[in-house]
């Protein structure tokens, strides 16, 4: 038997008019425009990127020391990325325009006229160079160089020299004067004038048998007191072999150079003696060039969220960019800093050992 749940019946429901009245076309007419608009902006695609808030990533597991004492610590070093979303649609260009945390930028102003591919690749050099860059950066401060100048290629070849030289050539003296770096050689033909024959060692850039070259020196456009050589000098570097350290870093598939900076406290931390980082967990960013200048970053906005929200307890940014992120970054203390000595100067204002570095004896 069925069971009531209702105490009584429910009445019946009255009878429908004998004829509904029509549905109001422009009704319908709204109705087929708002569906059509949620369509295209569900499935076609907008000429922009939008970037996102990332992650911050430990670099302690990504520092490999392949020769050398290695020095484990309780504080860390983290990179911090920005997603990237290269297909937006209507919506998610709309939920950009709205958030705060994230970025809206031209699809032509990112790729700079690669397609998307060459731009992944150009992206991943850039990561080469940054890791490169950041262990000689981290070696010479202390006292380590891992690269030695052997002379001074030529990145282009014109005016007096064409024909003589090429970019597949490497000077090694001038007039019987040695030049291993760039400089060199602009200084000995600052002390030139037009006219002046110069007579050139060279060999090839990878290393072979050697010949002698003479220059009859032009005059430069803007001064015509001044010898030309028509060529734009770059130093030869080499590996010096057998260091007291060796490192390598395994950064995956994360593309850019703005962890130079993350790299190359990272390395000092994990192959010096002490806490660097205080015992802390510090988020970093910025690129870093062969001098240890710091330089300007995308995506700060992201990434001082995704510091924020990885619970650092100190964010390093370039000096440029430590306002902007001081106002998305909460409790989270910020540093701005322009050198690789500013780096570490504000770490020893939080507590970290960054004195007097150096590398373990015997």
């Amino acid at each position: 038997m069925e069971e009531n749940l209702l105490a009584d019946d429910p009445p019946s429901p009255p009878a429908p008019p004998a004829h509904s009245p029509p549905a109001h076309p422009l009704r319908g007419a709204m109705v087929l425009l708002v569906v059509a608009a949620a369509l295209l902006a569900t499935f076609v695609r907008v000429p922009y990127f939008v970037f996102r808030p990332g992650s911050v990533q430990p670099l302690s597991t990504k520092v490999m020391i392949t020769t050398g004492q290695r020095f484990n610590a309780t504080g860390e070093i983290h990179f911090t990325t920005v997603r990237q979303d290269a297909t937006v649609n209507g919506w998610e260009w709309l939920e950009a325009r709205m958030k705060p945390s994230l970025t809206l930028i031209e699809e032509d102003r990112v790729l700079g006229g690669r397609s998307r591919d060459e731009n992944r690749t150009f992206n991943m050099q850039l990561m080469r160079v940054s890791k490169s860059t950041a262990v000689a950066v981290a070696l010479r401060h202390l006292g380590v160089d891992p690269f030695r100048a052997t002379g001074v290629g030529l990145a282009e070849v014109g005016g007096p020299s064409t024909d003589l030289l090429t970019t597949d050539d490497v000077i090694l003296t001038v007039d019987g004067r040695p030049v291993l770096r760039a400089m060199d050689l602009v200084e000995v033909i600052r002390e030139r004038g037009p006219g002046d024959v110069i007579d050139l060692v060279v060999e090839p850039v990878r290393g072979g048998e050697s010949r002698m070259v003479s220059v009859v020196l032009g005059a430069r456009d803007d001064d015509q007191t001044v010898g030309f050589m028509g060529v734009v000098p770059q130093t030869r570097w080499e590996d010096v072999e057998d260091l007291p350290v060796d490192v390598l870093v395994n950064t995956g598939r994360v593309g850019g150079n703005s962890a130079g900076l993350a790299l190359t406290l990272s390395i000092l931390d994990l192959i010096t003696p002490g806490e660097l980082t205080g015992g802390l967990q510090v988020a970093t960013t910025g690129t870093i060039d062969p001098a240890g200048v710091v330089g300007p970053i995308g995506g700060i906005v992201q990434k001082v969220v995704a510091a924020r929200e990885g619970g650092m307890d100190l964010f390093l940014v370039p000096a440029s960019e430590a306002a902007q992120a001081r106002e998305h970054a909460g409790d989270m203390a910020v540093e701005g800093v322009a050198t690789l000595e500013d780096a570490l100067a504000a770490l020893a204002r939080h507590g970290g050992q960054t004195r007097d570095l150096r590398l373990p004896t015997g």
